[in-house]
Order: C-alpha cells, then structure tokens, then sequence
C-alpha cells in the first residue's frame, strides 16, 4: 500500500521520499498541479522499486531507476486512456500561458538533453539519474513502437514493436526478479533479454525484440539466433 498526498505545496516537483508519494501545486506561471497520470504512476514505481530492486539512487542504478518510473509512468497512461497517451513526461501540467516545458521525451530522449544511447550523446552529462535515465526509456519506446536507424556509436539497429502490456511485463519481471541495488544497464539489457524469454520463451519474438532494443540503445548485440 502507497500512501499519496496531493497539494503539497506551491512547488514544481512530486517525489517519493520512502514512505508516501508527495505532490507540488506547480507554480501557477508554467505548470499547474503534478498530478497527471504519468507523474502520479511514476512516484508510485518508486516505491515498488525500492521495496524489490532497491536500486540506489545514483549512476547507473539511479538512472534505471528514475527510467522504470517512467516507463510504468507512461504505461499506465497509455493503458487508461489511449487518447491522451504520450511519450513525454509532464506534458500535461504545462500551462498554455506559461512557457515551460515538459520533462522528458521517451520517444526522443535528446529532445531535454537526455541520453538515448549508452555511450552517447548526453550521457553523464549533468542530472546522471534523470538524464541517462532516456537509454531505457527509448529502448521501452521502441519495443513498443518500434523504430530503425543509427544510434550515436554508429551501429545500425532495426526493432519490430510488440504490445504495450507485454513489454511492461518483462521490464517488470526484470526490475522485480532480476535487478539488484546496483545494477547497471548491461545487467539491465541482460536480464531483460532474460525476463522476455521467462514470459514468452526462448527465441520468442518478444525476446528478439528485447534483445535488439537494447542493441539500439548500445547495451548488448543484436539477437542472433
């Protein structure tokens, strides 16, 4: 059970501080309220992130961490309400008058200085956790929508999407089964690759896909056979 409390105060900011998940008014200027879906979802997982990975909030696990925030963030909005699903973060508490912006993009990460690929461009480039946090966040993006082109080391990748439901299944098998405090984003592509092949088998297409997302992200090689 996760205790929320809304109206916090007059700040631009939510967050889960262990116990319950606090959320800010906004400023009145650029963002109201940050209670949108995505938001509300994302300082949810991270309570069930601490009581089952337990990533540390730092490098390489802070930044998966803050991305499987997003990543449940996102889905869950997609699943209430297609119609107003969305690959960015914060888009719907930004105020038409204000000229402030939404958070993230996990469709295209480098859109607010993110990185989308390990390695590249924007990555450990200042807020580590939530900056590189965009290397799985694209590679959720594109085993949901799927996607082909270059990544910024150079390799050629091609990624057929699969359901929405089964991707966020196996990036929660991964973070509640196989993920450990500090883990890293080659365990990340590792036992993701494992947790498609727990939930729909071995050389499944699910399991493909996995493996060539993460290939697009610059963690692991794209599946062989």
């Amino acid at each position: 059970l996760i205790d929320l409390q809304a109206h916090d105060g007059l700040y631009v900011n939510a967050f889960w501080n262990g116990t319950f998940a606090a959320f800010g008014d906004g400023d009145a200027i650029d963002y109201s309220p940050l209670t949108s879906m995505e938001i509300v979802g994302h300082e949810m997982t991270h309570g069930v992130t601490e009581f089952s990975a337990g990533l540390v909030y730092s490098g390489e696990s802070g930044a998966l961490n803050e991305s499987f925030s997003d990543v449940f963030g996102a889905a869950v909005r997609w699943q209430a309400n297609p119609t107003v699903g969305s690959w960015l973060i914060g888009d719907q508490i930004v105020m038409p008058s204000g000229s402030g912006n939404p958070f993230r993009s996990m469709a295209n990460p480098n859109l607010y200085q993110c990185a989308d690929c390990y390695n590249g461009l924007w990555f450990n480039n200042g807020d580590i956790v939530h900056y590189d946090s965009g290397i799985q966040n694209y590679w959720f993006y594109l085993l949901c929508q799927g996607g082909s082109g270059t990544n910024d080391l150079g390799n050629n990748f091609s990624v057929t999407g699969i359901a929405m439901l089964d991707a966020a299944a196996i990036a929660y098998r991964n973070l509640t089964v196989y993920l450990t405090p500090n883990s890293t984003f080659a365990d990340a592509g590792m036992y993701g690759e494992q947790a498609a092949v727990d939930l729909f088998g071995q050389c499944s297409n699910q399991q493909i896909q996995t493996a060539n997302a993460w290939y697009a992200v610059g963690i692991g090689n794209p599946f062989s056979g």
